[in-house]
């Protein structure tokens, strides 16, 4: 997801609501932040009307990912402190702040194994993903099995250098999946 990074396409305007989501889901993934905070670990997101695409509701943290992801995601949440705590400082003009946030995002997107794109941006619509990559294959490999929902633009990608005979790669089993605009 090398185009996670860019944020540069996103309104100024809108730019309040991006950060306001990306910290909302940085603080949901640290528990010891968000109950310091609130008083209670994750929740929905208040999902911006400038995100672009449906997610899969609730997000679910991959536990894996997070623990690959854990000391850049601590660091990259101190480094929006001080945003969160002088909102005024909020800037597309930032270089800082918006290479923080696309850091921000492409951790988050890695982590809940959903794209967060915004209006203005030329990039896949906000929904599911699932990206493999594999040496060889011998038995079956799955990228995405729904049974009953998972709906929204979805993306299945699945590589592998050899498969085995007897081998099996599916892209997506159904029982819904929908993949909607």
């Amino acid at each position: 997801m090398p185009d996670a990074l860019d944020l540069s396409m996103v309104a100024s305007s809108a730019l309040p609501a991006v950060f306001t989501f990306l910290c909302q889901r940085l603080d949901a993934v640290l528990p010891h932040r968000s109950s310091a905070k609130t008083g209670r670990a994750g929740g929905e997101p208040e999902v911006p009307a400038q995100l672009v695409g449906e997610l899969q509701l609730p997000l679910r943290v991959d536990p894996g990912r997070l623990e690959v992801r854990l000391a850049a995601v601590e660091a990259l949440a101190l480094g929006m402190e001080h945003y969160q705590r002088d909102p005024v400082q909020i800037s597309a003009n930032d270089p800082l702040l918006m290479q923080t946030l696309g850091r921000v995002r492409e951790a988050l997107e890695d982590i809940y194994g959903q794209r967060f794109t915004f209006q203005g941006e030329n990039r896949a619509q906000s929904g599911p993903f699932s990206e493999q990559c594999y040496g060889t294959v011998a038995g079956e490999v799955t990228g995405m099995e729904a049974q009953e929902a998972i709906r929204g633009s979805v993306t299945s990608t699945i590589r592998a250098r050899d498969v085995e005979p007897g081998g099996k790669i599916v892209g997506m089993k159904a029982r819904v999946i929908d993949g909607r605009g």
